[in-house]
């Protein structure tokens, strides 16, 4: 059992890396160009919010995760366990809300429908862009708190009956009433996001087979901006999907008496989610995709320096 759990800290160590360099660019350089030009577009603003989320919650997932290797170590430190796995669950809502509204926004921006509200929400987006990212903080709140309440209580009851101390494994393990907590508060903003995204890329597919018929520059250039969102967006529907089940299996329980190395493949899928579909976020970005070749070559040339 001992180096499954140490493979497992590796593959977590390097979703860790990975994502809090990802995201870390994302801030960084959007955050550069705030200053310089003293404005952020809406898109900008929407991937520094989802950063700045996926940052602190990459620290969550890390540590959340140091502690439950540790946890027959680290059985005095229940509250603060309690306290991360609380912060854990409203940083992933938040950063999954502001992931929903990135995909709102380039299906508005994009898409090409002629009905009434889609044309009104393309005239609009600009200025709701602020509001809904405002909103997202408290509708996370709003949706953490029934999770937080069952936490609470189970937490309570638990520590009154256990006359030996608080065992985290017991008061961390859950039940059917909080995983359908979970899937009502993660599943909401998965099917606002999964409408724009299935228009969005029916609509870029229909037109990327139109712009096959033009000019081979036209294909270079539209096309191959329009196949990167498409490919973004499948593969945030694929790494939400993987999340979404992997969480539901681990907060179940399933296989936790006949495999705990299953449990922590579930942890890697789920810490796979904010590292990952960042990185592939950049690499559709040009901006972020440009910034992210000059630190490598200047990580490169550093590396280079000091060997000789």
């Amino acid at each position: 059992m001992l180096p499954v759990i140490i493979i497992c800290l590796i593959i977590l160590g390097i979703e860790f890396i990975t994502g809090i360099i990802a995201n870390g660019l994302m801030i960084i350089v959007n955050c550069s160009e705030w200053i310089r030009s003293r404005k952020l577009t809406c898109c900008d603003m929407i991937l520094t919010s989802l950063g700045i989320s996926r940052f602190f919650l990459q620290w969550t997932i890390f540590i959340n995760n140091i502690l439950f290797a540790l946890s027959p170590v680290t059985n005095g430190l229940c509250d603060i366990r309690r306290n991360l796995y609380i912060v854990w669950m409203y940083l992933n809502i938040l950063s999954l809300w502001f992931a929903t509204w990135l995909s709102v926004f380039y299906c508005v921006k994009i898409a090409n429908f002629s009905q009434p509200l889609f044309l009104w929400l393309k005239r609009r987006i600009s200025g709701l862009v602020p509001l809904l990212l405002m909103g997202s903080l408290l509708l996370s709140l709003v949706t953490c708190l029934p999770l937080v309440n069952f936490i609470e209580r189970k937490y309570i009851n638990n520590s009154t009956n256990n006359l030996s101390g608080v065992d985290c494994r017991h008061n961390m393990n859950s039940s059917p009433d909080l995983v359908i907590l979970y899937m009502l508060g993660y599943s909401f903003p998965f099917f606002i996001f999964v409408v724009p995204a299935v228009l969005l890329i029916t609509s870029l597919w229909r037109h990327t087979k139109r712009m096959g018929k033009n000019t081979n520059i036209s294909r270079d250039t539209i096309t191959e901006a329009h196949v990167s969102v498409i490919k973004g967006l499948i593969a945030f529907i694929f790494f939400y999907i993987s999340y979404f089940v992997a969480i539901v299996l681990f907060l179940l329980k399933i296989f936790a008496h006949s495999s705990r190395s299953f449990m922590w493949f579930c942890i890697v899928v789920m810490a796979a989610y904010p590292s990952w579909h960042s990185v592939i976020l950049i690499l559709g970005n040009p901006k972020m995709k440009k910034a992210a070749m000059r630190a490598l070559n200047h990580a490169k040339c550093r590396l280079w320096d000091e060997a000789s």
